[in-house]
């Protein structure tokens, strides 16, 4: 069974080690578009307490991540959103997403942006199917990097429900 959590520092490396060998197997042309300087300390770049990086772990294997980025007090960005291949289509990725969803609503966000590539195919149905809309394409040579946003309902403060 698969768990969705926190990440603790003891991750650190098994979550580089997916992270990578998925941009490394799947989407080398895309690696130029992202920095990946947050994986070398995901504590601090995701330990502000409006912030979050959350893993999909089943045994002792992380199988799945996502992470939770202030961008401002309304507007948080969804990053590192990945699953090991073998894990696919378990609905991982959804329950990653949901977490991260719960998250920003009690941390009051209103909007979440989520960034890719127009070559990342699975992660822009991924996202369309669950109510984000594309805003912006900026091209990147043979790449475009695509925003999408979601709207979140109700929420009123980023100080509301923090964890």
């Amino acid at each position: 069974m698969v768990e969705i959590r926190r990440f603790e520092p003891k991750d650190g490396e098994a979550v580089k080690k997916l992270i990578s060998q998925i941009m490394d197997g799947e989407f080398k042309d895309e690696k130029a578009a992202f920095s990946f300087d947050d994986l070398d300390n995901l504590e601090g770049s995701y330990g502000k307490l409006d912030e979050a990086f959350f893993v999909a772990e089943e045994g002792k294997k992380i199988v799945g991540t996502i992470g939770v980025k202030r961008e401002d007090e309304r507007v948080a960005l969804i990053r590192r959103i990945f699953v090991a291949p073998q894990y696919r289509q378990k609905k991982i990725g959804s329950e990653l997403l949901k977490r991260a969803i719960e998250f920003c609503e009690e941390a009051g966000y209103r909007e979440l942006v989520f960034k890719t590539t127009s070559k990342m195919e699975g992660a822009l149905k991924f996202f369309e199917s669950r109510g984000f809309h594309s805003r912006a394409k900026v091209p990147m040579g043979r790449i475009e990097l695509l925003k999408f946003t979601l709207s979140l309902k109700g929420n009123n403060t980023v100080s509301k429900g923090r964890q």
